[in-house]
């Protein structure tokens, strides 16, 4: 069974530290590279935007996506146009599937979200924090923060 959306959000936050509230604020494909860079730690970072506002803004978001399925040879087709709408359930969907790709790939070190992303590159919305995640912790404790 997977995880409610609830759950997925605090995960999200957790893992980048950030501030999302609902499912639909991934849309903007950000959120859903950084957890890809989390896994292989090579993602162009500077070229994922976080803060945006407008679905052409999102393309590129997406293509860095598309990129690291690629060349990783990941078997996923990554529905953009839906995802980029912005709607609950086709994201809900699409990070379903990414928790368990996060799951049974994620090598277990400590993932600095914050740096990864750079100063420069913080959403609209999120405080900045700089703490490194503890991402093994929070996941072994049933997704709950320590």
């Amino acid at each position: 069974m997977s995880e409610s959306r609830g759950e997925l959000i605090a995960w999200v936050n957790e893992l980048l530290q950030l501030n999302y509230t609902k499912v639909e604020q991934l849309g903007t494909g950000a959120a859903y590279a950084q957890i890809m860079d989390s896994i292989y730690g090579n993602l162009p970072m500077s070229r994922v935007k976080f803060a945006t506002k407008h679905e052409y803004e999102y393309l590129g978001n997406y293509k860095v996506l598309q990129t690291c399925f690629t060349s990783h040879k990941i078997d996923k087709a990554i529905p953009t146009e839906r995802l980029m709408k912005c709607k609950m359930q086709d994201n809900l969907e699409f990070l379903q599937w990414l928790k368990k790709f996060w799951d049974r790939n994620f090598p277990g070190d400590h993932y600095d979200a914050v740096a990864r992303r750079g100063a420069a590159n913080e959403p609209l919305s999120a405080a900045n924090r700089s703490t490194t995640a503890p991402v093994r912790r929070a996941m072994n404790n049933g997704g709950k923060a320590p």
